[in-house]
């Protein structure tokens, strides 16, 4: 369940990272490589505990996405404490996918924002970097889908693989046992724009 969640998440992104400039131009192709990882972890320290999900993803050349949610709760009566999620955008070279789907990445700065019915505030910068090993099957996924904003449709197709992982994910600092997914595909996205 949760690979098929990162693919869904990711393919949503990678259109609309490509919307804003497709709006203002002529038809538009993309083809490239892209590399994901999906890592969770959780630590406790007496009734409380703290899940932290790291997703890190390329598309094409040249750009990456890093995105962490933490969620920290009362495991005696189920109480939500807090929860924050940020994105950043680094340089690519952090995440290096090899070809047994194995990854590291490395060392990353995110700022977290908590957000409720009135707005969202900043809150910790974290810095979080990850290593995963993979293990098990390897599965085969292969999308295609339509999206439209109104102005513009996208066409997306994606081929690739991904695979069970476990390593660790550090998190200012503190180094903790982590299980997830590596991935990499290739895709092609073109749109085409009314004037």
């Amino acid at each position: 369940m949760r690979r098929i969640f990162v693919s869904l998440v990711v393919l949503p992104i990678l259109l609309l990272l490509l919307a804003a400039p497709a709006a203002a131009a002529p038809p538009l192709k993309e083809s490239g490589t892209q590399e994901s990882i999906s890592a969770f972890t959780s630590s406790c320290t007496g009734n409380t505990c703290t899940d932290t999900i790291l997703d890190a993803f390329t598309v094409g050349d040249g750009l990456m996405v890093i995105c962490v949610s933490e969620f920290t709760f009362n495991t005696r009566n189920g109480r939500l404490i807090s929860e924050e999620s940020g994105c950043s955008d680094p340089v690519p070279d952090n995440l290096d996918v090899s070809d047994d789907l194995s990854a590291s990445l490395g060392e990353t700065s995110v700022t977290l924002l908590s957000c409720d019915e009135q707005g969202c505030t900043e809150g910790d910068t974290v810095t979080v970097s990850a290593e995963l090993t993979a293990f098990g099957p390897v599965f085969t996924d292969s999308q295609r889908g339509t999206f439209s904003d109104g102005t513009c449709t996208f066409r997306f197709r994606s081929t690739g693989e991904q695979s069970q992982a476990a390593g660790t994910l550090t998190i200012d600092g503190q180094t903790l046992d982590a299980d997830g997914f590596v991935g990499v595909s290739e895709f092609t996205v073109s749109s085409r724009c009314r004037e």
